[in-house]
This record gives structure tokens, sequence and C-alpha cells, in this order.
């Protein structure tokens, strides 16, 4: 009777799917945030980080500067993962978390279960544009943006959706 029980809870622990505090950015993690704001956040979330500066040119939303931050040991969908936080002109704008391509297809059903069904589903993202997160399959990576940036995205997912 504990081999049967033992394996039905094996099964059902391994079939179960991730929840939205897994794959979801909590509340410290503020868009549109300074980076001298949010540097407590990385010093408790990354094991280790680093502040990029780029030319401001490569992102079309900034003006003035790009700033990446690579936050390596970013715990996010079960793992310690690297992170990649977007800075334009000291703003927080969007947000990259690097995954596994094997992880791809179990994340796309896990935020389905979260958001509902995706309003753009191409071979290079699967995007939940009325929630500002996406997951991109090419470089599999997930993608959250701040709501000032949200028309910009959506327009991108339309165009690349109609090609």
């Amino acid at each position: 009777m504990r081999t049967l029980l033992a394996a039905a809870l094996i099964a059902t622990s391994a079939c179960s799917t991730a929840t939205a505090s897994d794959l979801t950015l909590d509340n410290s993690i503020r868009f549109d945030a300074s980076l001298d704001e949010l540097r407590p956040v990385f010093d408790t979330r990354c094991a280790s980080w680093e502040a990029v500066t780029l030319d401001p040119a490569e992102l079309p939303i900034a003006q003035t500067s790009h700033v990446q931050v690579n936050c390596q040991g970013f715990e996010h969908a079960g793992g310690s993962r690297l992170a990649e936080f977007v800075f334009a002109d000291d703003s927080m704008a969007f947000v990259w978390v690097l995954i596994e391509q094997d992880e791809l297809d179990g994340f796309a059903a896990d935020l389905r279960g979260i958001y509902g069904e995706p309003t753009h589903d191409t071979a290079m993202f699967t995007a939940f544009a009325a929630d500002n997160a996406a997951l991109r399959r090419d470089i599999p990576e997930f993608l959250f943006y701040s709501e000032t940036i949200a028309p910009m995205y959506r327009g991108w997912f339309d165009q690349m959706a109609a090609q």
C-alpha cells in the first residue's frame, strides 16, 4: 500500500506545473524604477551582478542611456538563471530571463495556465501581450516588460505574427 501511495505522490509531483509565483516577477522588481532604486534587489536576488553601459542607439527606446544589469544566479522558474535587466534612460524597461531549450514547451504550457491563451503564438515566441510577458523560442528566455513600452512590443508581436 505504501508503495502505491509513494508512486502516486511521485507521479503527481512530476506532472505538476509551475505556479504563477514561480514564473512571474515578484513585486520587488519594479518597472520604471531607476538602477539606484533596484540595487538592493540585485544585491539580494543575484548571486552576483554587474551593470554594463551600452550605446543608447542600440536600444530604440533610449535617448540618453542604455544600461543592462547582468544578474547571475537569479532564482526563477525553478532554477538559478541569468537575468538581464534593461534600463532605458535610467528606467527599467524590460527583463530577459534565460532558460534551457528543453524547458520551452513546459513553460509555454505553464504560462497558458497563468495568463490564458496567448495573444500571439509563432515559431519565434509565445506572447501574452495583455500581461506584458512572452516566452521567446529562438533564444530560449522569458520576457517581461513595462507598461510604458507595451505598445512597442505589441506592435512588434503583431508585425512578426503577420509574416
